[in-house]
């Protein structure tokens, strides 16, 4: 099975994808800038002196190149992780940071997915029983960052296995 890399696209084709036809302009409209500004985030720079000089830096390549500062300043990107929690929140979902590669996962590291899993479902057990019986609708800032922990756990554990399983 040969296995592919996907690279993930450029700033400027997500901008492409993004914005329809005429939004540019309301866009402008909203940031108070000029369309053809929008338009050119939507383009691939014609040389690289042209785009460091015309200022035409997209807010994708902006955050990029705020986070490559932070790796560059810390070796790695963990103190940038809030800028992806606040960008998935917005969008309504989660941010899963990747997990410290070791290459290959064995029997180990399925058998500690596996406990994960089974130590979350417990978890969300004894909140079920909190939330619906003990104390209707109320849980304590304990419990609550008990089982927020473990299903970030739980999270960070099916997205290995998901990566390990779509290799």
């Amino acid at each position: 099975m040969i296995v592919r890399e996907s690279k993930p696209p450029r700033d400027y084709e997500v901008f492409d994808m993004v914005l329809n036809r005429g939004d540019a302009v309301e866009l402008a409209r909203m940031l108070s800038v000029s369309p053809q500004l929008i338009r050119s985030w939507c383009r691939p720079p014609e040389t690289d002196d042209e785009f460091k000089q015309t200022g035409k830096f997209n807010p994708l390549s902006r955050l990029r190149t705020l986070v490559a500062m932070i790796k560059e300043d810390d070796g790695e990107a963990t103190r940038a992780y809030p800028i992806g929690r606040y960008v998935a929140g917005i969008l309504g979902g989660v941010f899963v940071p990747n997990q410290q590669s070791c290459g290959n996962v064995n029997a180990d590291a399925m058998t500690n997915i596996s406990s994960v899993l089974k130590e979350t479902g417990e978890v969300i057990d004894e909140f079920s029983k909190a939330w619906f019986t003990e104390t209707p609708r109320k849980i304590t800032a304990r419990e609550s960052a008990q089982i927020t922990g473990q299903i970030n756990e739980a999270i960070s554990a099916l997205v290995t296995l998901q990566r390990f399983v779509s290799r």
